[in-house]
């Protein structure tokens, strides 16, 4: 019997238990295998006369008692008596070795392991004919589930090894060739490739000169014929194989492990570079990887020895090409990237010293120069693509000695490469050689590498001016130019600003004259050069669909603009959709530039004033030609009666036309978004730069700025948080240097009095209509820099609590700041409580003066659109306080917000949308993970990747291919991110959820109090959102009941989605908060629409969902009838999951009964009897078992055995209501005609009165008959085809009650058998119908397969027989079968035999 059980193990780990479990894993991970170490031996030597593999078999014979092993001893005890015995019969040994190691038994294989190694250590080379056989059974035990058979394999294996090893070094190929598959020639379990390698380093490291040459050429040459699917894992296995052979005992490596990277070496030079890096070869990644491995296991003194093999190999093949004695440059390059890998490996921790990898790198550039200038050397060269990864090689080699090296090093020798690099180096190669340090944070960037960027934009402006400007704006905007202020250098200010000197320019400037060039200058130029900013408008921005996403990157050569001026009349040479990525760039640049004041100041007024202009008219003109936006600005920016008019012209105006994968902004004005922002970056450098600018020279043109925005632009861009801030930022820097002078100069008096009345208390009054609804905002930090410009502004005074008190300045604004400064994370968000607590204590006090009325409500409902809940239910506390001291207040701020969610539209805040931050984010992520050191997973126990050295690659190589994208796409999206200052996701249907929870919990009563808008809206979901009620609406048109308003003005249909989530869960969750929410009135016999909501809610208590049922209960309950309101804990209890059972043992439902007045029985049982139907339909807990359901549904039918004929017809037809066409068409005629029959089919309860209003929205007329129908059997089979309408489900549930209702009432089921019959044979003619569909489409799949297997089953459901075989047989793909088609092919096929499984137990249950 196989022993599967697992032994705990020795506990070595420490810890009070003597043994421990260990798992597969870490038990494998203990193995080592290495026979050449063994000291001691197994067991004695043997007598003069026998043999170590009796002695072997007899120690077994103590061991082993199992009946396999048993068997095994009988077999060949007769062969091991002496040693002459085991010579003569090794046939018959290794056969029966061979035989029971083929078993399943663990405890039997361990054992012939053993003894297969005690045989080989007899008979020596005589074993060498049973090599193969043997090998090739034991290499499968390697991937054994026990690991002592594991480690028994693999200890046999290198015994073989041992004891073979004089005739197998003589040609080692052969054994790799039997091992291969276990290094991952094939899929193998963890841990056997590194088995594997253990077990056959002993081996190779006895080949010698030549043999071990041709070895690792045949290893090599074996890998490169690897299936490309298998080529990574075998790799891996290859260089744990290696790394076995070189690796010595505590960190050492083996005295032939020289010898042996060498051997590699060699073969890897043999290699052609026909990639675009090294790492596209495989030979390459595979001695990359040994090396690594080596690496990591080494320390500094231990790894001289790879060192000094590149150093040698280096030296010899740099002098070739030097001295042009060889046309092979693959080598070098080779060596390059190797010593380029073990320089940053573990951070460069390997390495003893730096100046010889430093001389030896500055080798490599002058081999560079050399064939860049000596035409003969770089003709000889045979490989260009080689001449192109050397120079990626020797930069990223010199980037990683920069990076690693000490003060000292750098200051001697690294200086020195540095001048070479820029002297010699392509422009673009500089670049990004400074953006990978800057990105790594090179901590001597700014002192060693600054000045040379400061002096090749200073020489390169005039011809590449373009690819500086995006060189220092991905620098300064994405934060790599990190500089403490307050220190003063010869490149940056005490304000952390670079310094540019000016140079005189050799070449013409645009005045054919020689001239000093002025960076500064030249970029305050570039900014105010006229634009056409009509034709960017015009050109809508899509999100960019391209690979790179990110900075384009730099290329050498002319610039794009030839020209330093750029006249109005010439066409911009930059496209219209970069324009404005350009400006952004220079304002980011400018803003980390040092720059005269006067002339920033001047050149920003005018730019400043150009934008003002464009912007005021491209909005007039887009007003003039959209009757939405006209609305909108008629209505002060309130988009809820813009909606009004025409919805094409809203959409069109709002973006929404655009493809939504495709939109980059929307909302109104959507395509100024950019240019408006842009405003608000030039007005925000203006500010900035006013705080170190003499007062008289900058107030004045401040002061024009912020007046010209103020009037022309914010009115209709109110919503814009770059421009809000820059507002804010202008605001504070006029007051600023109004009330400071500086170098013995001041603001005029004229100039005071101007700022003092634009911040007046009179021009508060006019903004704060234009601003306070950004305090509703989802982005936090316009709601932030709408405070904040608030605050600067004159506050009015709070009103007097009493006559006699002094009145005070209101500081409800103040504290709005304090709640959006306090971060809203778990630490934090305690104080940021305390500050709305503080604020709603003051709002419902009624002292807050008229201005400021609404800011609290609407900067409260602001705080739901943070995605942290433990803060909504202290908002909606404090909310409550306001509700309770000023309703109306607060129903306009709620009522107001939460109807923009029957029109999406009117949530849209002019900005990006969501797609755009999500790619936006997603970007921002990739860009953050390739500076980020991520933990690399082992490989059979060993770490093959640094995650230092990967970190760099990443770096380095998106570096390099930003220098691919020129187009100033890369510029692009770095102008998108600016823009953008607010990127989280927004949850809009959880801030629905949370505006319903807040007006059910504290606004019943203001709800009330507007009733019409309430219960419109409410009509409005049920109507459009709420899918299985809809149809109530269609059955009462034109009836009392019926809705006489167009509810479409109310409820936007075809623009749900657009923000919030569907489904029916959110959807569910919504309709009951609407229903706890009217629960709660008062009087709901006055509403408006009183009897279609009562209907509404009798429809719903029969819905299986316990939540639901309690709240449209409490809401028929709210209607306090007479006859209903005495048992109003009773229904409570039913619909309670916990009180149901005992409620329904001693609530006594028949008409003699105690607990039901007779009197009361015609209002009571409608909205009971729905109640009890909707019950057995719940799934709740345990309940949602089948058994449990049954069990439900048996105790609910009992109770009903004593209701009257008419109460039960109406109980059984409420679960008829999906079925009402099939009854009418499968009713025999004459039932429907005859009087004395029983009546038609009805959901009306005749006992209830008509102000009741109960009947179901399923009553039938049974008059719509056509009078020439007969009724037939046949009738009943074409009813099928009516089921088409209604879901499996319902059907299988209707069968399951028709069984519960049949056993548990028995005769009295007769009023409503008819009915139910018919539904019933129904249900049959519809399965069946079912059945035949999907046996036909089973068949057109079949025949549609090809290939010698294919074979068509036909399913025997033909014979209607309810006990038909399930199985199928298909035909198989055809293995050249496109993988799409047959993907699709089975996923049909999986359909139509779901199909068929309903349609079976439907018609089983049916039967």
């Amino acid at each position: 019997m196989k022993d599967t059980g697992i032994a705990s193990q020795l506990n070595t780990l420490g810890g009070a238990n003597t043994y421990r479990f260990k798992s597969f894993k870490q038990r494998a991970d203990e193995i080592e295998i290495n026979v050449s170490r063994r000291i001691v031996r197994d067991f004695d030597e043997p007598e003069e006369h026998g043999s170590y593999f009796a002695e072997g078999v007899k120690k077994w014979n103590e061991l082993n008692c199992t009946k396999d092993y048993t068997d095994f001893l009988r077999r060949v005890t007769k062969y091991q008596q002496s040693l002459a015995q085991v010579l003569y019969h090794k046939d018959d040994i290794v056969c029966a070795l061979e035989e029971y190691m083929s078993m399943e038994h663990e405890l039997v294989v361990e054992a012939m392991l053993d003894l297969v190694t005690t045989l080989a250590r007899d008979l020596q080379d005589e074993i060498l004919p049973y090599y193969e056989r043997l090998v090739r059974r034991i290499t499968p035990l390697i991937k054994a589930d026990a690991v002592e058979v594991v480690e028994a394999a693999c200890n046999a294996l290198a015994c073989l090894f041992k004891y073979l090893a004089k005739s197998l070094v003589l040609d080692l190929r052969p054994t790799f060739n039997l091992l291969s598959p276990m290094l991952g020639g094939e899929r193998q379990k963890a841990n056997v490739r590194r088995f594997t390698a253990e077990s056959m380093a002993f081996l190779i490291r006895k080949l010698r000169g030549n043999a071990l040459q041709q070895f690792v050429e045949h290893v090599v040459h074996t890998m490169l014929e690897c299936a490309p699917t298998r080529l990574p894992d075998f790799q891996n296995g290859l260089a744990l194989l290696f790394f076995e052979c070189m690796r010595n005992v505590e960190t050492q490596l083996h005295s032939r492990a020289s010898a042996i990277y060498t051997a590699l070496l060699r073969e890897l030079y043999k290699e052609e570079l026909d990639g675009e890096r090294l790492e596209d070869n495989a030979v390459y990644v595979l001695a990359a990887s040994v090396t690594k491995l080596c690496l990591h296991y080494t320390r500094r003194e231990s790894a001289q020895q790879l060192w000094e093999v590149l150093f040698v190999d280096y030296d010899v093949q740099a002098r070739a090409v030097a001295d042009k004695t060889t046309q092979r440059i693959q080598p070098l390059v080779i060596l390059l990237g190797l010593l380029a890998l073990a320089t940053i490996v573990r951070k460069g921790s390997r390495v003893s010293e730096y100046k010889p990898l430093f001389q030896r790198c500055q080798t490599a550039f002058t081999i560079a120069k050399m064939l860049a200038n000596d035409v003969e050397a770089s003709q000889m060269i045979d490989n260009d693509k080689a001449v192109a990864i050397m120079a990626h090689e020797r930069i990223k080699w010199l980037v990683g000695l920069l990076m690693q090296c000490n003060v000292q090093d750098m200051a001697s020798t690294g200086k020195l490469m540095l001048d070479m690099v820029v002297s010699n180096e392509p422009m673009s190669t500089v670049l990004s050689m400074a953006l990978t340090l800057a990105r790594l944070g090179w901590a001597q960037w700014n002192q060693i590498l600054l000045p040379y960027l400061i002096r090749i934009t200073v020489d390169h402006w005039a011809e590449n001016r373009d690819v500086l400007l995006l060189f220092w704006t991905e620098l300064f905007q994405n934060g790599l130019f990190k500089v403490q202020t307050g220190s003063i250098t010869l490149t940056v200010t005490s304000r952390g600003q670079v310094l540019f000197p000016t140079k005189t320019s050799e070449k013409s400037t645009g005045n054919g004259k020689a001239g000093p060039i002025n960076i500064p200058q030249e970029l305050v130029d570039w900014l105010i050069a006229p634009v056409d900013w009509k034709a960017v408008a015009d050109q809508q921005q899509t999100i960019p669909t391209t690979e790179h996403d990110e900075f384009g990157g730099f290329e050498d050569g002319a610039s794009d603009v030839d020209q330093d001026d750029r006249s109005t009349s010439e066409a911009p040479s930059h496209g219209v959709a970069s324009e404005l990525a350009i400006k952004s760039a220079l304002l980011c640049v400018l803003s980390h530039v040092s720059v005269d004041p006067s002339v920033l100041l001047d050149g920003l007024h005018t730019l400043i004033g150009q934008f003002v202009a464009a912007v005021t008219q491209l909005t007039a003109q887009m007003a003039e030609n959209s009757e939405y936006l006209q609305n909108v600005a008629s209505n002060s920016g309130e988009q809820g009666d813009a909606m009004q008019g025409d919805d094409d012209s809203a959409s069109m105006a709002l973006g929404l036309f655009t493809p939504k994968d495709g939109r980059l902004y929307w909302g109104a004005y959507h395509q100024l978004f950019p240019l408006v922002s842009l405003l608000g970056s030039a007005l925000k450098l203006e500010a900035s730069a006013a705080f170190h600018a003499p007062p008289r020279l900058v107030a004045e043109k401040l002061m024009d700025s912020w007046c010209l925005i103020l009037d022309h632009v914010l009115p209709a861009h109110s919503t814009n948080p770059l421009l809000v801030e820059s507002m804010f930022k202008a605001a504070d820097a006029l007051k600023f240097v109004t009330t400071t002078s500086r170098g013995g100069e001041a603001t005029s008096a004229a100039i005071k009095q101007k700022v003092a009345a634009a911040l007046s208390l009179q021009q508060l009054e006019h903004l704060v209509p234009m601003l306070e609804h950004n305090l509703t905002s989802t982005q936090p930090s316009l709601r932030l820099w709408t405070l904040q410009l608030l605050s600067l502004f004159e506050q009015p005074l709070m009103k007097p609590a009493d006559k006699s008190a002094t009145q005070e300045p209101c500081t409800i604004v103040e504290m709005g700041i304090a709640l959006e400064s306090t971060a809203g994370g778990m630490e934090t968000y305690k104080d940021r409580m305390n500050h709305l607590r503080r604020m709603a204590v003051i709002a419902s006090s009624g002292r807050v003066p008229e201005i400021f009325h609404n800011v609290f409500p609407y900067l409260a409902l602001g705080q739901y659109s943070l995605n942290f809940s433990y803060i909504w239910p202290d908002v909606t506390k404090q909310l409550g306080l306001l509700a309770a001291a000023n309703q109306q207040l607060f129903w306009n701020a709620v009522w107001g917000l939460l109807q923009r969610f029957n029109d999406e539209r009117l949530l849209i805040e002019t900005g990006p949308t969501p797609e755009a931050k999500k790619w936006l984010n997603s970007c921002a992520e990739a860009r953050a993970a390739e500076s980020e050191l991520t933990a690399s997973p082992k490989i059979d126990g060993h770490a093959i990747e640094c995650p230092n050295l990967a970190r760099f690659n990443r770096v380095f190589s998106a570096e390099l291919l930003r220098l691919a994208n020129v187009d100033g796409s890369g510029l692009q999206n770095l102008a998108i991110a600016t823009n953008c200052p607010d990127l989280n996701r927004v949850d809009y249907a959880n801030v629905q959820k949370q505006l319903m929870t807040m007006l059910a919990e504290i606004g019943a009563a203001a709800a009330e109090a507007h009733s019409k808008p309430v219960v419109q809206a409410f009509l409005a979901f049920i109507r459009y959102d709420f899918g299985w009620t809809s149809s109530f609406f269609t059955k009462h048109e034109g009836t009392e009941l019926g809705l006489d308003v167009d509810l479409t003005g109310v409820y936007a249909v075809e623009h749900r989605g657009l923000l919030t989530e569907r489904g029916r869960r959110i959807d569910e969750t919504r309709c009951i908060l609407w229903l706890k929410l009217i629960s709660k009135f008062r009087n709901p016999q006055q509403l408006p629409r009183a009897p279609t909501l009562y209907s509404l809610f009798l429809r719903m208590i029969t819905r299986g969902d316990n939540e639901m049922q309690r709240h449209a209960l409490g809401c028929l309950l709210a209607w306090r009838q007479s006859g209903v309101h005495p048992y109003a804990e009773n229904l409570r209890n039913l619909v309670d999951e916990k009180r149901f059972r005992d409620e329904i043992k001693t609530f006594d439902l028949a008409v003699n009964g105690q607990s039901i007045n007779i009197v009361h029985r015609e209002q009571l049982m409608p909205i009971l009897l729905r109640v009890l139907h909707g019950q057995m339909m719940v799934r709740n807990g345990k309940a949602s078992r089948k058994d449990g359901m049954r069990i439900r549904r048996a105790v609910i039918l009992n109770a009903m055995v004593g209701v009257t004929q008419e109460e039960l017809r109406f109980f059984v037809g409420i679960g008829l209501e999906t079925f009402r066409t099939t009854i009418l068409r499968a009713t025999p005629r004459e039932l429907l005609a005859n009087a004395e029959s029983p009546e038609p089919f009805s959901l009306t309860f005749n006992g209830a009165s008509a102000s009741t209003t109960d009947k179901m929205d399923v009553d039938s007329d049974a008059s719509a008959l056509d009078t020439d129908e007969q009724s037939s059997i046949s009738e009943y089979v074409g009813a099928g085809a009516e089921m088409d309408n209604v879901s499996s489900k319902a059907q299988i549930s209707f069968l399951h009650l028709q069984m519960e209702l049949i056993r548990s009432l028995g005769i009295k089921a007769t009023p409503v058998f008819h009915e139910a019959f018919a539904v019933i044979l129904s249900s049959v003619a519809w399965a069946q119908r079912e059945l035949d569909v999907a046996n036909d489409e089973l068949e057109t799949l079949a025949t549609e397969q090809t290939g010698d297997d294919s074979q068509t089953t036909e399913d025997s459901d033909a014979d209607n027989d309810s006990d038909m075989d399930d199985a199928q047989s298909y035909a198989s793909d055809d293995e050249n079968m496109d993988v799409a088609v047959a993907v699709g092919k089975k996923s049909a096929r999986g359909d139509i035999e779901h199909r068929k499984s309903v349609a079976r137990e439907i018609r089983q249950l049916a039967i």
